[in-house]
């Protein structure tokens, strides 16, 4: 019963690990979108900057002592700049790694807000690529390894190979 057991739980970590470079893939695409927009919108506010003869690096250290109405201003700024440097960051950290790794460093270092919107707008689906067969296969052998080798410890603490 173990061993069949840790062949469902193998073929469920299969499916599962299978749409690693899937899901990795759809994240960096929210990710681009994302530092696509911030660029954007950080270009605008710093051409308007420029008008003042402003630099980012002198308005972000305005905007350090900045208060009431230019706090606030500084504040969306601030925050635009912020997250638009790392998310750049981040998107250079996956692009750089390999197709077989890429879904690891995601896991390993992800953005919650952005992994939330794209869990919500994800469908599993075959992996149709040799790395998704790769995933789907690292998937099987642990999910598959670890509980047989748990339920083997378990049988046989209890003599499950006796008859």
């Amino acid at each position: 019963m173990g061993r069949f057991l840790a062949f469902i739980l193998g073929i469920a970590g299969a499916l599962i690990a299978s749409q690693g470079p899937g899901f990795t893939l759809q994240y960096m695409q929210n990710v681009q979108g994302r530092v696509d927009e911030l660029t954007t919108i950080v270009e605008a506010q710093e051409v308007e900057i420029r008008e003042y003869g402003y630099t980012r690096e002198t308005a972000m250290n305005e905007c350090r002592s900045a208060t009431d109405l230019l706090d606030a201003f500084c504040s969306n700024y601030r925050m635009a700049v912020e997250r638009l440097e790392y998310l750049t960051v981040h998107l250079a950290e996956l692009e750089a790694a390999t197709d077989y790794v890429r879904p690891l460093v995601l896991a390993r270092n992800y953005d919650r807000d952005i992994a939330m919107s794209v869990r919500e707008q994800f469908e599993p689906a075959a992996p149709t690529t040799l790395h998704g067969a790769v995933y789907a296969g690292g998937g099987f052998a642990v999910a598959w390894g670890l509980p047989l080798v748990i339920f083997s410890i378990i049988g046989g603490m209890f003599g499950g190979g006796r008859r």
